[in-house]
């Protein structure tokens, strides 16, 4: 017993230093007697770029196996409509749901590791074996929670857009139960810029992703798109946005012209303007981005 606590001491420690260290990924293995590749963030941290072997695979459950499969998938915004699939991984930071087999693809390893696992789980089930004496996804979710609710505690509000599942508010029902938006507060304090003045700041001076731009909901693009455009004096002749943009001390409508907005300002505006097409085209409002209206209640200090 003093044996395996003081292994778990060790464990800990290593991952409060690899946390500590900030890196993207944080390799951390443990020694169950052979090498197992989990870690904070992943169960198989190179399942995408190495071709496993049976053999290691082997080494986990039956159940841990559906996870290591569609942790291949997840990697490609692929949105789960099986509730455990979906809170497993939207508590993942790495995880965005969204494109899957469209503008984000499986490499052929990645392929080629979902067959070899897909192989394993029949040789299981054939065998009439869950493989109790493999590493069970609890043990993982329990030491990634351990290293900072990666497993399933902390849930980052992350997910968006339609993959090759349901959409994002779809795959949980607590989600959609409240507009979609459940983590959002959550997810805005620690990963969005928007301040008392602007939804975000830096849209004038910083070219904007694609990815960012999917942490919002298809509405609150339009604000995103015209809050560019306010910055020049745009006279906004809909109401909702003349109203919206009014409120800002910032704001003075009139001598609004194309040459004032500069180069990154206008690729912003086409980035945006191709988000908003490709959330049309799969027929999304993309619910589980930031909405506009949590936006509104936060600076009134009504949400957050």
């Amino acid at each position: 017993m003093k044996r395996i606590v003081s292994a778990l001491a060790v464990l800990l420690l290593l991952f409060s230093a690899a946390l500590a260290d900030g890196g993207d990924t944080y390799p951390v293995y443990y020694p169950y007697g052979q090498d197992a590749g989990y870690n904070a963030w992943w169960i198989i941290p190179d399942s995408d770029s190495r071709l496993l072997t049976e053999a290691e695979l082997w080494r986990y459950t039956r159940e841990t196996l559906r996870y290591i499969r569609n942790e291949i998938l997840a990697r490609a915004g692929y949105a789960f409509e099986t509730p455990k699939f979906y809170n497993y991984f939207n508590a993942k930071p790495w995880y965005i749901a969204g494109g899957y087999g469209t503008d984000r693809k499986l490499s052929q390893t990645a392929w080629d590791n979902i067959t070899t696992v897909k192989s394993v789980e029949k040789a299981m089930d054939k065998a009439g074996t869950q493989n109790p004496g493999g590493i069970d996804i609890t043990t993982i979710i329990q030491y990634q929670d351990q290293a900072g609710g990666f497993g399933s505690q902390l849930n980052w509000g992350n997910s968006r857009g339609v993959g090759n599942g349901l959409t994002a508010a779809e795959s949980d029902p607590a989600r959609e139960q409240y507009g979609g938006n459940l983590y959002a507060g959550d997810y805005a304090r620690s990963a969005y810029g928007f301040t008392a003045d602007y939804i975000i700041p830096d849209s004038d001076s910083r070219e904007l992703t694609e990815a960012e731009l999917w942490g919002y909901t298809r509405e609150t693009l339009r604000y995103i798109r015209n809050e560019i455009l306010a910055r020049h004096g745009y006279a906004f002749t809909q109401e909702k946005f003349a109203s919206y943009f009014g409120a800002f001390a910032w704001y003075v409508p009139g001598g609004y012209d194309d040459s004032l907005l500069s180069g990154t300002e206008w690729r912003n505006i086409s980035l945006i303007k191709k988000t908003e097409k490709a959330m049309d085209d799969m027929g999304t409002g993309n619910l589980g981005g930031l909405d506009i209206t949590q936006i509104e209640y936060s600076r009134r200090g009504l949400y957050f």
